[in-house]
């Protein structure tokens, strides 16, 4: 007989509450699988970019080396394109460089010389340039006027291998090629590779081949480099990709299948239970409005309820805590049996560190002071496993009555216990990994308010946050840096969503240190979870110094070259002067038949040999000035200097009635050489000394001052002037001179140019004819 209480409407309210409730725990259950998967995917990213970051600056060091070496082979051609000493160099870069297997020279394209011989002699005489298998990527090295790495090629004397070609020019004219080998094998060590390939990654070295335009690889199997599984770098020196690749690309994933379903078995559980809870209360309803007669037929059918149940339940002796009954569900859970059960102490099954918190619910159920609890406890299995329930207990004896029995509704919550400890764990992992990396994290609200800021912002800058609003930041960027980073931001801004990698800039640290970083911003304001700007930076002080000291040694070696390529033309032109003066000398001494002018010729013979004498001197000291590395300084008191120079000259100023003023202060101290100082003193005084003006006494003003946190030494005199504005570019010239005096040589200022530049100084001049002249000397 149908219940005539029970009406259609009543009925489908549960089952659609239940069906909610089953997708709501089923949409909420994915959406945390959802974010683990995505973690479990950012983690393996994040490894294998450190790992493919570690190759690259191996790989990238490595050619650094071999860069050097190609530029000090370069280095060994004169400008008429000999090689100088190509065995001794050639042996010591290869013997002391194990980044380096042999080396070549390549004049015009043709192997002309390598090291070591025996091992490569079968490719002298190979012409690169009439290769077409091999010429494209030396072209591109003739073309750039860089240094490019080819390869990895099968060489003609066997072996895989990486040539590095830096094209050499000479006057503007392509010269040939200084050129360095690497064994593949070797660049391969190198690199870590087979360090850093675990289990759980391998490794793959492609480049394209410029003839077939096909991409090669040369490290085995080249499946699976889909770019959702892998992280590659491309290296713009010799256009090789090296790639990382997952040996199980699709673990993320089938680590969170088995918890996908087991998420949609609870969901369909949750929704089935709570559809029969909320029957519950109709049924029970309907039982009370029962007529009498009727009340067999529903305590039966409660029983059928109450053993048919999804969830496990148990009717409790609230006085004494005895278990009255047990349903199947309540048998299965704990492994007992009913008549196991019956008349069993609740706290016998009860786990003993939650016991306490549930005997002093039971008292207050028991004395009436509430009707109902609720909590979560571990229960012990007769097995002695430990479960995980949510409890919810019902009086059930009427209100103003005395406590007699109550019903206790368990529900197995040890799934999602364990979920949530493996979350929390994950969490906890994912934060270890933030917290311990190298690389900064911060988060930047829209307001310029950091909202979070990984740990080794401390360690790498001292500061616990940066604070963006008001240009604060700003004031921390080197002020050469920090248009670009606003230019960053505000293209960031424009574009959400979009990383903007590669943001090289000098960032100040709380101990008044400039560092270089490498940073990168993510406009995530959108993302609800992020609500921000993402910024990674890292410090890339070591690699950038690095970078800027071979830019300062190329340099250096280019203006070395340059002064002398300028010293070799001065030598030619003077020598050249003394050698026709002698030619021209001897013919005339050798057709002239009186013995008088032939005594006259011999004479002048003299004279020029004397003038070559004094020029050969001159530019012996030049050579030792510029060639001297390995000048010896100290630290040397100015004033001190000027007065031993001033007693030096102190018979040509009472000649001449000098005026001298001196306002060096006793505290101006200089790290420099104390020939070099003394010699720089002697001259400038003496030079003011002697091209003193004829129509008054010589004046001569000596000051010392700081300019720019460095020293400066001024000179000044009211002497007969240099007039610049004709001679300004030749004043420091080797043998130039600007009056008529029969004893002006020209060599002494040029001589004392070179031993302040030497030392790291420079030298400036102020002049005006017929009124003196200022030397400013600017120290190191």
């Amino acid at each position: 007989m149908n219940d005539p209480d029970m009406s259609p409407t009543s009925s489908r309210k549960p089952k659609l509450v239940g069906l909610l409730a089953a997708i709501f725990f089923f949409a909420l259950g994915f959406f945390m699988l959802w974010q683990r998967y995505q973690i479990l995917l950012e983690t393996r990213d994040r490894e294998m970019t450190g790992i493919i970051n570690v190759v690259e600056k191996n790989i990238d060091q490595s050619l650094k080396y071999s860069y050097s070496a190609a530029l000090s082979l370069a280095l060994q051609i004169d400008r008429d394109g000999k090689i100088k000493d190509f065995e001794r160099i050639a042996s010591e870069l290869v013997d002391e460089n194990p980044n380096i297997d042999a080396v070549q020279m390549v004049p015009a394209g043709v192997i002309s010389q390598v090291y070591p011989y025996e091992e490569n002699k079968d490719v002298i005489g190979y012409n690169i340039l009439k290769d077409p298998t091999r010429n494209q990527e030396a072209y591109i090295a003739i073309d750039s006027r860089k240094m490019f790495f080819a390869g990895p090629l099968e060489l003609r004397q066997g072996g895989l291998a990486i040539v590095g070609r830096l094209p050499v020019f000479i006057e503007n004219e392509f010269w040939g090629f200084s050129a360095v080998l690497i064994k593949f094998k070797n660049l391969i060590d190198q690199s870590g590779v087979e360090q850093l390939a675990t289990d759980k990654y391998r490794f793959q070295f492609s480049k394209i081949d410029p003839v077939g335009g096909k991409e090669e690889f040369f490290l085995g199997d080249s499946k699976n480099l889909d770019k959702s599984y892998s992280e590659e770098i491309l290296m713009p020196d010799g256009d090789w990709r090296i790639y990382i690749i997952p040996t199980e690309p699709h673990q993320p994933l089938n680590a969170v299948i088995p918890v996908a379903f087991l998420i949609l078995l609870m969901s369909a559980a949750l929704g089935w239970i709570i559809y029969n809870t909320m029957k519950q209360p109709a049924i029970l309803a309907a039982k009370v409005r029962k007529q009498a007669g009727e009340l067999a037929k529903s305590e039966l059918q409660f029983r059928a309820i109450f053993n048919q149940a999804a969830i496990g339940m148990a009717r409790v002796d609230s006085n004494s805590g005895l278990i009255l009954e047990t349903n199947k569900k309540f048998q299965q859970l704990l492994g007992y049996s009913n008549s196991e059960l019956v008349y069993m102490e609740h706290t016998n099954i009860s786990y003993s560190e939650d016991k306490d918190e549930n005997i002093q619910l039971m008292n207050k159920l028991r004395n009436t002071e509430i009707r109902e609890y609720n909590l979560k406890k571990r229960l012990v299995r007769k097995d002695g496993e430990i479960i995980w329930i949510k409890l919810n207990v019902s009086a059930l004896w009427s209100e103003g009555e005395k406590a007699t029995s109550h019903i206790a509704l368990v529900e197995d919550i040890s799934a999602r216990v364990k979920a949530q400890k493996e979350r929390a764990e994950n969490e906890r992992r994912f934060r270890s990994l933030v917290e311990n990396s190298s690389e900064v994290i911060l988060i930047i609200d829209s307001n310029g308010f950091t909202r979070y800021s990984s740990p080794s912002l401390e360690r790498i800058t001292g500061y616990k946050e940066l604070l963006v609003a008001e240009n604060e930041i700003f004031s921390l960027i080197h002020p050469a840096d920090s248009s670009i980073l606003i230019e960053k931001f505000k293209e960031c801004r424009d574009n959400p969503g979009v990383a903007f990698p590669g943001i090289k800039m000098r960032l100040q640290t709380k101990c008044v240190k400039y560092i270089w970083v490498e940073a990168t911003i993510t406009n995530l304001t959108l993302d609800k979870s992020i609500g921000g700007y993402v910024v990674n930076f890292r410090d890339i002080t070591g690699k950038q110094e690095a970078e800027l000291n071979l830019v300062r040694s190329y340099d250096f070696v280019m203006e070395q070259n340059k002064r002398l390529l300028n010293f070799a033309y001065i030598v030619s032109h003077n020598l050249r002067s003394h050698s026709s003066n002698l030619e021209s000398i001897l013919e005339l001494y050798g057709i002239e038949e009186c013995e008088k002018e032939r005594k006259n010729y011999i004479s002048l013979l003299h004279n020029v040999s004397r003038n070559l004498d004094e020029s050969l001197h001159d530019l012996n000291e030049v050579v030792s000035i510029n060639n001297n590395l390995d000048i010896n300084v100290e630290t040397l008191q100015v004033s001190d200097y000027l007065e031993k120079t001033l007693e030096v000259l102190q018979l040509q100023i009472k000649r001449k009635n000098v005026r001298i003023k001196s306002q060096v202060p006793q505290d101006m101290k200089i790290i420099f050489n104390a020939s070099y100082l003394e010699s720089i003193l002697l001259n400038f005084l003496t030079n003011a000394i002697r091209y003193s003006h004829p129509d008054r006494d010589p004046e001569i003003s000596v000051k010392g001052y700081m300019q720019n946190s460095s020293w400066v030494l001024e000179i000044s005199d009211n002497g007969i002037g240099i007039d610049l504005k004709k001679h300004g570019d030749k004043v420091f010239g080797l043998y130039k001179t600007f009056t008529d005096r029969k004893d002006s040589r020209g060599v002494g200022l040029f001589i004392t140019k070179n031993q302040i530049n030497a030392m790291g100084g420079k030298v400036a001049v102020e002049s005006e004819p017929g009124i003196g002249s200022t030397f400013k000397v600017l120290f190191k």
